[in-house]
């Protein structure tokens, strides 16, 4: 006697795989990113001085979209890693970011930066301890990271009178968020459109940041200057 075997099931396929990408086409959606089209181009983690009062829980990490659209950055995240170990999400917008321009998440509107783009109520810095801020984006992609978790924060501060942020070299090529030489402090320089001219009168003069503009003047020498050649 022969017995006939038959499978009920088909054979397994291998099953499908592919990376999500979102192209931001629908309102509110998020987009996806790809690697350095989005940079961390400031860190203000020092705090903001309102009438001579220094507050330690102002502070905002600034955006620049480099990429060749624009960008909904909605429930992209910000993780920072160091002393403290925490993430931070976006919140869900409708805001685009064109290409080219700053947006910055701050910890509260009733600061010294009364319009930020986003808040973020549990954002904060424990001061001066080696931090790295990473963005990643809404599928988890990483899209830059800036500072170090080995040695103090590369610029910024507060010395008692004025707190300044860590700003990023606008003319750098090529170079990481993670180096030294691509930092700068806030420099107090006259400019047609004031770089603090999202920031509240009474924080003028002693809380230096440029919170959604373009970054001041770079004063540290060869290491940050560049051309286009």
């Amino acid at each position: 006697m022969f017995w006939l075997l038959a499978a009920c099931n088909a054979a397994p396929e291998q099953p499908f795989e592919e990376v999500g990408y979102r192209d931001g086409l629908e309102p509110g959606e998020p987009n996806s990113g790809e690697r350095g089209t989005v940079r961390i181009s400031e860190v203000f983690w020092s705090g903001s001085v309102k009438d001579g009062t220094w507050d330690p829980t102002d502070v905002f990490v600034e955006l620049r979209n480099e990429s060749a659209r624009s960008l909904n950055l909605s429930g992209w995240r910000l993780e920072l890693t160091g002393v403290r170990q925490t993430s931070w999400v976006i919140p869900q917008s409708d805001l685009e970011v064109p290409v080219g321009e700053h947006v910055f998440a701050a910890a509260k509107s009733t600061g010294c930066f009364p319009e930020p783009d986003f808040v973020i109520p549990e954002m904060s810095f424990s001061y001066g301890d080696a931090f790295v801020v990473t963005l990643i984006d809404a599928d988890e992609r990483l899209i830059e990271p800036a500072g170090s978790t080995s040695a103090p924060p590369f610029a910024g501060g507060f010395d008692g009178d004025t707190s300044r942020s860590m700003e990023r070299a606008e003319l750098m090529f090529g170079a990481e968020g993670t180096f030294p030489h691509v930092w700068h402090h806030w420099t107090n320089v006259e400019v047609e459109v004031p770089n603090d001219d999202r920031m509240l009168d009474e924080c003028r003069g002693r809380t230096g940041a440029s919170p959604g503009r373009a970054n001041s003047t770079d004063y540290s020498g060869a290491f940050a200057s560049g051309n286009f050649e």
